[in-house]
Order: structure tokens, then C-alpha cells, then sequence
């Protein structure tokens, strides 16, 4: 029997950071699909299952706020992942740790995006729920 792979959205308007995680999580044996803005992000979400969301802090038609209220009302509580720009100092974390953002991480440190995946969606992890 197969075993299934974890599903994770990636969600940024720059192709190369998409590119870039989309084939390392991939390696890293994980499904993903991608997205570009909030509203692809929340048409996926009601279309199928993911795992996992990462998510840019900013996108072409919002911030990763708005998305992440609805993610805390949807039935099924995926946990999210917010990428910041390289300037933290910009970021109110706080506030996003608030409205569930798991880890808010700087969105070209690939490698460790990947680790904190793999925490998350080990394969005996429990589910998590706010």
C-alpha cells in the first residue's frame, strides 16, 4: 500500500521563491500546489485538502491577515506558515502569531522553510488545531 504524501499550498507572487520551494518540498516528498494570490489561495482551500499553507505576508491583492481569519473560521483548521520579506523589523509577528500563523519565517531561507515543514507534517505528527 502506498503511503500518501502530505499536501502543502504555496502561496507568493514571485515565481522564483515558488519555483525554488515548490521543487525542494517536493524532493522533501511532500505534494504541493501553488498560488498567487489570497483569493487563488482561498479557492483552493475550498476545492481541496491541504496539509499545510505558506503563505507571503504580502500579496498582489492583500495581506496574509485577511486570509488568515479565514483559515481560523473554516471547519478543518489548516495550519499556516507566513513568509516575511528579508526586513522582519516590518513584520508584526505578534499579530500574526495571534490570528494563527504557525511560524513566520524569511520566505528565501528555503532550507529551513523545509524543516519547519517536515516538524509539522511528520508522519506521526498530531493533527494541529489552534
Amino acid at each position: 500500500m502506498e503511503k500518501t504524501r502530505k499536501r502543502v499550498l504555496l502561496a507568493d507572487c514571485h515565481e522564483e521563491v515558488l519555483i525554488a520551494l515548490q521543487k525542494m518540498l517536493e524532493d522533501a516528498g511532500f505534494d504541493t500546489t501553488t498560488a498567487w494570490t489570497t483569493r487563488d489561495v482561498l479557492d483552493l482551500l475550498q476545492s481541496k485538502i491541504f496539509d499545510l499553507v505558506i503563505v507571503n505576508e504580502y500579496l498582489p491583492d492583500g495581506e496574509c491577515e485577511a486570509l488568515l481569519r479565514v483559515l481560523e473560521k473554516t471547519p478543518r483548521k489548516v495550519p499556516c506558515i507566513v513568509m516575511q520579506p528579508s526586513s522582519p523589523e516590518i513584520t508584526n509577528v505578534k499579530m500574526l502569531q495571534r490570528l494563527g500563523a504557525r511560524e513566520i519565517i524569511c520566505k528565501y531561507e528555503y532550507e529551513r522553510i523545509v524543516q519547519v515543514v517536515k516538524r509539522y507534517l511528520a508522519k506521526d505528527a498530531p493533527c494541529l488545531v489552534a
